[in-house]
């Protein structure tokens, strides 16, 4: 019987808000895999997993995971901010007791953090209550006086401007897991079928046989690897390497530039640059997506833009939630759109925006920096009323053939209720009954207005 693993998030959690609000941080996409996704292709059966409560009936199984110290074999813990998992194997074939640390890398987390450990039952039921807490720093105490501690150089995802950086280089280590999904055969030893298709590099270039390709197009693998799934690749389309693309994912003549990846069942056109877009999110139409994170059900209407690059050319900063604006240390980088973002048409974006859950917006030139989540409107923000944001994810879902489930219903209303104070800093909740009327009557013109214009096909 194979070794358990257990992914769990630590106290970083909340450097990645807005994003990790609707998501534990091990089910965020970077390279061609999520964490829980690489674990699963290196170690070849899929890990448990522990996570914030409000997110445990939907990224993890359940609130206590029954079970998970009912077994006499080791526990092998790993934290859910690794990125590469060179270090794993040995891990895996260490003494039992063995814990894995990590320089930080940061002055914000400061010292080293629990990458790893491998423990006996008795020793994990020790410091599992703290790990569900996300209590890393605690559970290390408890391990320092009991367990045999080794550094490790690793990659660990510390702030969301990481995933950009490192996303190139990892969809190049992910290409050689031993058991990922991607074995198929190179364009070199089975050139794909279709008129008009250029292919350089084509050793380097991943097709899986279900994946469709209408040529006129060129695949450009000379500065990295291309990987497209079971995709539809329309004319005209242009895609340079290293770049993964999903499952059921439409590239629709689109130019998708370097270290992008591109997630399951998405829709893409315009241009793509450097950018992650986590699965079921559409941008279909024209416009610049460049150094980026967008989650999942994000919806980019026409002609809307982000800028990566400051006329300066100086670093961008970053608002983060509880530490406020942070230079970043990147010359290049775009926005953050968290799960169930709407964008209307003709926004413009700056460097470093940061849009929260839920947010739908539009009739606005430039939209603000940094906008908290379930914020709706343009010109004047307000609450988004969480009955009518769960009305528009369900008919959204719905339209891809998948269901909003009540743990995931669970999931956007108890985050709406935890960011309200956000809202009301903003100033985005009406101080008075005629104003709340109001705006509920507004929000039905909007919404019926957004149904019938709905771009992303």
């Amino acid at each position: 019987m194979s070794e358990t693993i257990v992914l769990f998030e630590d106290e970083a959690t909340r450097q990645f808000l807005p994003l990790s609000y609707t998501r534990a941080l091990y089910d965020i996409r970077c390279g061609v895999y999520t964490l829980r996704e690489r674990v699963a292709a290196q170690h070849g059966s899929p890990p448990q997993a522990l996570c914030r409560a409000h997110l445990a009936d939907v990224h993890a199984s359940g609130r206590w995971p029954l079970g998970l110290l009912g077994t006499s074999s080791p526990i092998t813990f790993v934290n859910g901010r690794a990125l590469d998992l060179a270090w794993l194997p040995d891990l895996l074939a260490a003494p039992v007791n063995t814990v894995y640390i990590a320089d930080s890398g940061q002055a914000l987390l400061g010292g080293t953090v629990l990458l790893a450990a491998r423990l006996t039952p008795a020793l994990a039921s020790a410091v599992l209550q703290a790990l569900l807490e996300q209590q890393a720093e605690v559970a290390l105490a408890e391990l320092r006086r009991f367990a045999r501690l080794v550094e490790v150089p690793a990659r660990l995802l510390t702030f969301p401007w990481d995933m950009i950086v490192e996303n190139g280089a990892q969809i190049g280590r992910d290409l050689v897991l031993p058991h990922a999904h991607i074995r198929w055969p190179s364009a070199a030893e089975r050139r794909p079928e279709g008129a008009g298709l250029v292919l350089h590099r084509p050793d380097q270039i991943f097709i899986h046989p279900e994946a469709r390709l209408d040529g006129p197009l060129v695949l450009d693998a000379r500065d990295g690897p291309i990987v497209i799934d079971a995709a539809h690749i329309e004319p005209f389309s242009f895609i340079q390497g290293p770049v993964s693309i999903g499952r059921g994912t439409l590239i629709a003549s689109a130019r998708v530039r370097a270290e992008s990846t591109i997630g399951p069942v998405c829709r893409i056109g315009g241009e793509v640059e450097a950018s992650i877009v986590q699965g079921y999110s559409n941008k279909h139409h024209d416009g610049f997506l460049g150094h980026s994170y967008l989650g999942e059900w994000v919806n980019i209407g026409a002609m809307t833009t982000n800028s990566d690059l400051k006329n300066t050319y100086g670093s961008i900063r970053v608002v983060l939630e509880g530490y406020g604006q942070i230079d970043s240390g990147v010359l290049k980088l775009g926005c953050f759109l968290a799960d169930h973002v709407k964008l209307g048409i003709g926004i413009h974006l700056n460097g470093g925006a940061m849009i929260g859950t839920g947010s739908n917006i539009f009739g606005v030139h430039f939209a603000p920096k940094t906008i908290p989540p379930f914020t709706w409107g343009g010109e004047v923000f307000r609450e988004y009323r969480i009955d009518a944001m769960v009305d528009v994810a369900r008919k959204v879902m719905g339209r891809r053939k998948v269901e909003l489930t009540p743990p995931a219903e669970a999931v956007l209303r108890d985050v709406f209720a935890m960011t309200r104070g956000e809202r009301v800093a903003m100033g985005g909740i009406p101080a008075d009954r005629d104003a709340e009327r109001g705006l509920r009557r507004a929000e039905a013109d909007a919404l019926k207005a957004y149904e019938l214009t709905e771009s992303g096909g």
